[in-house]
């Protein structure tokens, strides 16, 4: 990956709603921004983040999701490919040619003028089912390993469609998105569902290890 820079397509940004039988809030329905946004430790401008416990805060700053994933989703669930567009998910930006089998935990990117580091994979939660209308979609995600990931802000700046997105470090030992589930989903057979230590793994945030 030393010269992979490739533009953001899609900068997706939430506002605040309700999701669910019970109007529970939610941001996960973002829409298209050509606006400029700043890049702050926090997040993008503008973008809304209800849930501090599983969404937004310095680890999970900007959520990236491949728009390649979307085809194996329309492929499992055909009847719902109309609902599968980039934006859809819930993610900040979307691009071509970044996967999770190619991303490392610890991989440093300049997005736009800013510096990030993928932090972590998304653990998709019930809001996905929900808006979607399907609960088997966040299972999917995890057992396919294709949740996206998660960036912490290094460096502030600002960002628009267009800018790149170019690979500029990667931490030695370093370990990818998709390897991280399946670490994840083999604690949980060998420990029946209790909460144990994945191994220290450079770069990967301290919620993914005791989670």
């Amino acid at each position: 990956m030393k010269s992979l820079s490739l533009p953001v397509e899609g900068i997706y940004i939430g506002q605040l709603s309700t999701i669910g039988p019970a109007e529970t809030a939610t941001g996960i329905f973002k829409t298209l921004s050509e606006a400029t946004h700043e890049v702050s430790e926090l997040g993008l401008s503008g973008d809304i983040q209800v849930d501090k416990r599983v969404h937004g805060g310095p680890e999970k700053a900007i959520y990236h999701y491949p728009a390649e994933h979307y085809a194996l989703l329309k492929e499992v669930l055909p009847h719902l490919s109309d609902s599968f567009i980039p934006g859809s998910i819930g993610e900040n930006i979307s691009t071509h040619g970044l996967l999770d089998t190619e991303v490392h935990i610890g991989d440093t990117f300049r997005l736009g003028s800013a510096i990030v580091q993928v932090s972590q994979p998304r653990r998709p939660c019930w809001k996905v089912n929900q808006k979607y209308g399907n609960a088997h979609i966040a299972s999917l995600i995890m057992s396919e390993a294709i949740s996206g990931w998660y960036y912490r802000v290094l460096e502030t700046g600002q960002l628009r469609i267009g800018d790149p997105i170019a690979f500029i470090d990667r931490l030695d030992n370093s370990v990818s998105v998709a390897d991280i589930w399946q670490m994840f989903i083999d604690r949980l057979d060998k420990q029946k569902n209790h909460a144990t230590v994945i191994e220290k793994i450079p770069g990967l945030s301290d919620e993914w290890r005791f989670g």
